[in-house]
């Protein structure tokens, strides 16, 4: 399950207290003053959905990710007085983070599910898994988002994580032929031009079997046409044409870790202090060290992962805003 750190309320108040405080200023500033509940009809129909929305919250016990999520775009918003986006994805149909703040798109108004968001059929078996929240900031201040973070929670409890490189379809193949000198680079792209990448084709892999879940294999399964000059599939199963060697050492490949970084948005915010409970690993060339596993591993035992994304474009909307204003 996951392990949010406890939000400081402001008051000590408990977390559910003080996100309904922040739906009711919502609901005042954002519906009534707007006239948005003035029909008794509306009314109700945001009642409605909200009761809904908070019946799901209260059920997985999110209060806290809200109330983090929406810290994080006050500071943005109002400490550092910088931009933040106004909602990305699916996070859009939240009346909750509307009124509260994280996202400034009114879900009712432009008839967004709330269930493309997040609902109650994603948590089974005593499993909560939590809603994903992208939070744009300016690209030069995220930096400055996270030292906030590590200051709130505690510096050990607050780090970015690992991510790794793989082989996967056409970087597999263009690997192996490279590494065996196997033709030319215009060669090369002619065969790789068939091969699709992984999230266009997730849906039809997860249907293979596991010892065959290959974009490549996918590839010369489903494409047979596109790669019969190179490489095809036989009636016995077996790969055969004048690079089948190449296309077997890729399909053996697919999956390896090929190089380690640092993952561009995601940072994790533990309720216990970092190293005891998984790996850090130290960054070339830099003395911080940061979470050492992945995104999925680190939820899996239930550290909780934000993703906080620099968005340049939103450093131009402020430098414009700066000079317009100065005019």
């Amino acid at each position: 399950s996951p392990m949010l750190p406890e939000f400081p309320t402001p008051t000590g108040e408990s977390e559910e207290d003080y996100l309904k405080q922040l739906c009711r200023e919502g609901w005042r500033d954002l519906l009534i003053k707007t006239g948005k509940v003035d029909d008794e009809d509306m009314k109700q129909k945001y009642l409605d959905r909200f009761k809904t929305e908070f019946d799901v919250i209260n059920d997985a016990h999110l209060f806290g990710y809200f109330l983090i999520v929406q810290d994080i775009i006050r500071h943005v918003e109002k400490d550092m007085g910088c931009l933040a986006g106004p909602g990305r994805g699916s996070a859009a149909g939240c009346l909750v983070s509307y009124l509260i703040g994280i996202t400034k798109i009114d879900p009712v108004e432009y008839d967004l599910l709330f269930e493309r968001f997040y609902n109650a059929g994603r948590n089974t078996g005593g499993n909560v898994s939590l809603p994903d929240i992208d939070m744009d900031v300016p690209g030069k201040r995220r930096d400055d988002v996270i030292d906030y973070l590590k200051q709130k929670y505690g510096n050990e409890h607050v780090s970015q994580m690992l991510t790794f490189g793989r082989l996967q379809g056409r970087s597999a193949i263009k690997e192996v032929l490279r590494i065996n000198d196997a033709c030319s680079f215009s060669e090369m792209n002619a065969i790789t031009k068939s091969i699709p990448n992984e999230a266009d084709v997730s849906d039809q892999l997860a249907e293979m079997d596991e010892e065959d879940r290959s974009i490549i294999k996918w590839t010369l399964m489903n494409r047979p046409d596109d790669l019969r000059d190179f490489c095809h599939i036989t009636d016995e199963g077996k790969l055969d044409g004048d690079y089948a060697q190449y296309f077997q050492q890729a399909i053996d490949i697919e999956g390896t870790f090929k190089t380690q970084g640092k993952h561009a948005a995601g940072v994790v915010i533990s309720k216990e202090p970092l190293h005891t409970v998984c790996p850090m690993v130290k960054q070339k060339g830099s003395v911080e060290k940061i979470a050492g596993l992945e995104m999925s591993d680190l939820e899996a035992l239930g550290h909780v992962k934000f993703d906080v994304l620099g968005i340049n474009l939103l450093d131009k909307l402020m430098k414009i805003k700066e000079i317009t204003d100065g005019k």
